[in-house]
């Protein structure tokens, strides 16, 4: 345990030491602050508008911090050649992947967090109150970074971090867009394509199943089976992605 424990606080320490991650907290502070100046454009919409695109902004923070330092996260220390002095030492790969994870994950949560306070802060200032009901998309927020780490580590137990980085977008675009592929499936008329849409549709991590923002902002009633099945799915989803990755990291020789 406690050499999962050293790894998750060395991950942790290199994450924050990354300066993209100051650009990234500036840019999130922006549009979080920025909301607040569309009043005069919202045709009276202006406090939905300003906590959905807080949410979103945090949300979209934890994804572009966990893409821009999670694809770097294994191939950052082959090139250093750091893997070999820690697989020298009695420290089993499945340590490394977890702890990697683990303080990755950690940090982003520490910052996804931090962001949203910083949203409370601005609803409170604009308005005389908190929201902290808005503060339900925390930990779903979390579960999608989750899955986002666990891609992001499978491609980078095997590819270049370029590579790694490349493929995290495209899941990430891909498991938002899930919703409309069903909605092909569906009314499309080719069985080949029917088949095949639905393939994608079942198989690629859903990440669709975290977002209830727009729920959140208008206030609409969360349904506690979706709520439940969102949490079953991002867990389960990420401990096959870390399984995976495991049974690659492991097989794979370092010269």
């Amino acid at each position: 345990m406690h050499r999962i424990k050293a790894i998750i606080e060395n991950t942790f320490k290199e994450g924050l030491r990354q300066r993209i991650l100051l650009l990234l907290i500036v840019f999130t502070l922006l549009l979080i602050v920025m909301s607040v100046f569309l009043e005069p454009f919202a045709l009276g919409e202006s406090p939905k508008i300003m906590r959905d695109l807080g949410l979103a902004a945090a949300s979209l923070f934890g994804v572009l911090t966990t893409i821009i330092v999670g694809s770097a996260l294994i191939h950052k220390d082959i090139e250093k050649r750091t893997l070999y002095t820690v697989l020298a030492k009695p420290v089993r790969r499945s340590e490394i992947v977890l702890g990697k994870f683990l303080g990755l994950g950690a940090l982003v949560c520490l910052l996804v967090l931090a962001m949203l306070l910083i949203h409370q802060l601005v609803i409170f200032l604009y308005e005389g109150s908190f929201d902290f009901h808005l503060l339900i998309a925390f930990p779903f927020t979390i579960l999608e970074v989750g899955v986002m780490l666990g891609i992001l580590l499978l491609f980078s137990s095997f590819s270049s971090t370029t590579l790694t980085s490349i493929m995290g977008v495209i899941f990430f675009v891909i498991g938002h867009a899930l919703p409309d592929l069903k909605l092909f499936a569906e009314t499309t008329k080719a069985p080949a394509l029917k088949h095949i849409a639905y393939a994608f549709y079942y198989v690629l991590p859903n990440l669709d199943n975290f977002n209830f923002r727009m729920d959140l902002a208008y206030k609409a009633p969360l349904p506690t089976d979706q709520l439940i099945f969102s949490i079953c799915y991002g867990i389960m989803y990420t401990v096959f992605l870390l399984y995976v990755t495991t049974l690659i990291f492991e097989r794979r020789e370092f010269k």
